[in-house]
């Protein structure tokens, strides 16, 4: 019987390196954040013969080298995971562009050429974010804040991830290599190769434990920490994720690198008083290797699971009455149609009531056990999931990190564009890997027409790995969706503009999320009676608005209701707490 394994390969400009990794062994890693199930079946790496002027056919040749020495005739190849240096396209399936020395690269025959040789689907992940999928998958990004993955070796890779999702602002590519200064490029300062190169050997491992090179390390590591805190002005980072193969010769020497350019960052403190920190990872060059992997193995879970529909069966572009003459109508007899199919659209949610309030208990049971709440959408859909998520920290007092919106095309700039390079054709596997969901999270996905791919492939993957998975779609279920475990259907129907699912399809659809949310929170007990007590108290409104439900529950007058609430910092939620444990309550 075949073992079933994935390739995993890191493009350079010096080497191809090349993994083979038991599928369980990926499966215990998602599992459980943990390095320590790390192992390959063959590790191997080849000259990669790139430059400016090499045609692709010599690069090919060196992945046949590589090839033949990690491939066996008993392995069944599920996936294949590639990072490389460059900008990746969002689909995964090309390089936009790289540093001339890598532009064979460009030519996609060299991913066609590895799909037939191997038998299989191949995607690509540019190293960064290769090296951000390794260290979400071992439990490095956490929490609410923002991180910047910075792998050093022959150039200075950068990635963003803020509060749960990859990060990237006007659409940017995080070039920070790119940077130039009068001393020279980041790439110049910061590389782990040109460190390398202040030695006589090239040996970085001696520069790290001589103490005769103590001098030269002190000057690379204040280049080191001035690229670091350009990066918090940049995206505001408040931690560093330092790895590549400066990590390893850090790690391999015992010199204490975090640590040494903590120190330093303490002596140059940025101009607002805030602290950047530094952290090693310490698996170093393993972690595109296993981030890569990972996202093979990902899209080996969901291939399949697609499910291509018809513009005619698409339900969604039908018209709600083809006779009308919009542009012949005034504003009055207009608004007077949309507040009809409005009503109508709400009404019709009426036979999605049961399927609602299981969702809702499935979301409060993985809440509950230590899971989020993932909404995964794309256009109108991410964006109204967006604003659910936003509103309840500052509503309910919910942690922000317990609940994130996934927005196909990136989130950051949500508010100003819809996505407009196909991104809602996209796979949303990289991304998912990137937000670590695992089995205790519930994942909804939004998608009107049912078409998404981004959301599809979102749902497939989160059922792929055991989590919960919910389809939200105007249509009934019709057993197809394959890729989830339930679907909310909204039965609106035809819209007044044939195919604007902003209209009926999205009013209903924020109707949904605010009853999921909103019921779940309650369950969950952010609701004291019929008051939000759990609110942030972040504005003269919602002081206002605390300040009166102490008074109302405890029949405090006005100035001692205040009073109240001033002695506990604004916490609404600490007043009450203070005030039922004095056995006050009325």
């Amino acid at each position: 019987m075949k073992r079933k394994v994935t390739i995993s390969l890191d493009i350079g400009g010096t080497w191809i390196k090349g993994a083979v990794i038991d599928c369980g062994i990926l499966d215990k890693i998602l599992e459980s954040n943990s390095f320590t199930y790390f192992k390959t079946e063959a590790v191997g790496k080849a000259g990669s013969n790139l430059s400016q002027d090499a045609p692709v056919a010599v690069f090919i040749e060196a992945l046949k080298e590589l090839f033949s020495g990690i491939l066996t005739t008993d392995m069944d190849i599920c996936g294949v995971g590639i990072s490389t240096a460059g900008v990746v396209n969002y689909e995964g399936s090309g390089i936009i562009f790289t540093a001339p020395h890598l532009s064979p690269l460009k030519d996609n025959s060299w991913i066609h050429w590895i799909s037939e040789y191997l038998n299989t689907e191949v995607i690509l992940v540019n190293d960064a974010d290769a090296v951000a999928i390794g260290a979400a998958s071992l439990g490095y990004l956490k929490g609410y804040k923002t991180v910047g993955i910075m792998p050093v070796g022959t150039g200075l890779g950068f990635t963003v991830w803020r509060n749960g999702r990859r990060w990237n602002p006007f659409f940017s590519y995080t070039l920070m290599g790119c940077i130039s200064v009068p001393m020279g490029t980041y790439d110049q300062l910061a590389s782990a190769v040109s460190f390398a190169k202040r030695h006589p050997e090239g040996d970085m491992h001696a520069l790290f434990k001589d103490e005769k090179y103590a001098e030269t390390t002190d000057l690379y590591l204040n280049n080191l920490v001035h690229v670091i805190q350009s990066s918090y002005y940049i995206y505001h980072t408040e931690e560093i994720l330092l790895g590549g193969g400066l990590a390893d010769a850090a790690t391999a020497a015992g010199f204490p690198l975090a640590e040494r350019l903590n120190v330093l960052l303490d002596k140059q403190p940025l101009l607002d008083g805030k602290k950047q920190r530094v952290r090693l990872l310490q698996e170093g060059n393993t972690l595109p290797l296993l981030g890569a992997a990972l996202v093979g193995y990902g899209e080996a879970g969901v291939r399949g699971k697609k499910r291509r529909k018809n513009y005619d069966s698409f339900s969604t572009e039908r018209a709600y009455d083809s006779s009308l003459n919009l542009g012949k109508m005034d504003s009055s007899k207009l608004i007077e149609l949309f507040w009809k199919t409005e009503q109508e659209a709400g009404a019709a949610l009426h036979h999605s009531i049961k399927d609602i309030s299981d969702t809702a208990d499935r979301i409060v049971s993985s809440l509950q056990t230590g899971g989020r709440l993932i909404y995964v959408g794309a256009g109108t859909s991410g964006r109204l999931a967006a604003i659910d998520t936003v509103e309840l920290a500052c509503t309910f007092g919910f942690p922000r990190d317990g609940v994130i919106t996934l927005i196909a095309g990136g989130l950051a700039d949500a508010a100003f564009d819809i996505e407009m390079n196909f991104e809602e054709d996209a796979s949303a596997v990289p991304e998912m890997l990137i937000a670590s969901v695992n089995k205790r999270d519930i994942v909804v996905g939004i998608s009107v027409s049912g078409s998404a791919y981004y959301v599809q492939s979102a749902l497939a993957y989160a059922k792929f790995i055991g989590a919960g998975s919910i389809l939200i779609q105007e249509e009934a279920d019709d057993g197809n969706n394959s890729f989830c475990d339930k679907v909310i259907s909204l039965h609106t129907g035809g819209e007044v503009i044939s195919g604007s699912t902003r209209m009926k399809a999205g009013t209903a659809t924020k109707k949904v999320l605010n009853f999921l949310s909103t019921t779940t929170m309650i369950r969950l007990e952010k609701v004291h009676g019929i008051f939000m007590t759990n609110m942030e108290c972040i504005n003269e409104k919602l002081l206002l608005r605390a300040q009166h439900i102490l008074m109302s529950l405890y029949n405090l007058p006005e100035k001692e209701a205040l009073a109240l609430l001033e002695s506990t910092g604004n916490s609404l939620n600490e007043a009450i707490k203070l005030t039922d444990n004095s056995g006050s309550l009325s």
